[in-house]
């Protein structure tokens, strides 16, 4: 771009000084000089007027979903968006059915968040929460966790099914338990 930019300034340049004084040589072709013709450069200013956005186009959530690696037994984040700005509890479940985290047909029967900042405690009740793709109750427990987690500000989930605290193959939940953000399991992110 700057070898571009040098040699239209120098035929710029170039063009102006001979506009001012006369000559006798006649000028010569791209042909004749051996360069080659610069295609032209269609002129941008780099900024925010580049970028504006498409206003046919509706507004999304960007969200953040944890899953299970297909690589190795880790978990692995993968950005989404969810189709409106709100945040809305069964879209979030049904992106995770959709990433093999829960079985299809798990429903949402209530969202509940108590709490602001530091302090936001969700509660989450589903009408199943079984692994699709068949993970430990620790991994499923995470990937379910840090997507509510992280994609609510949450800095606790509490997970129901049908009303009853989670009991998995190895993980049965008491009253008091609830799920926190899981930095690193198995080696994922």
């Amino acid at each position: 771009m700057k070898k571009v930019l040098a040699i239209i300034l120098s035929a710029a340049l170039a063009a102006a000084l001979g506009a001012c004084s006369p000559t006798t040589e006649q000028p010569q072709t791209a042909a004749q000089t051996g360069e080659m013709e610069m295609p032209e450069v269609p002129m941008t200013t780099g900024g925010a007027s580049d970028k504006v956005p498409d206003p046919n186009v509706e507004p999304v959530a960007i969200i953040a979903v944890y899953h299970g690696s297909d690589v190795d037994d880790s978990i692995v984040q993968s950005m989404d968006s969810l189709t409106t700005e709100d945040m809305d509890a069964q879209e979030m479940v049904d992106k995770l059915v959709e990433y093999g985290v829960l079985t299809e047909g798990t429903q949402v029967l209530s969202f509940a968040i108590d709490g602001e900042g530091e302090n936001a405690a969700g509660t989450l009740d589903l009408s199943q929460a079984v692994s699709e793709e068949g993970a430990s109750d620790e991994m499923f427990l995470a990937e379910l966790g840090n997507t509510f987690i992280e994609n609510y500000q949450l800095a606790t989930l509490k997970l129901l099914v049908n009303g009853e605290n989670y009991s998995g193959d190895e993980i049965q939940q008491g009253d008091e338990d609830v799920l926190v953000y899981v930095n690193d399991l198995g080696g994922g992110e």
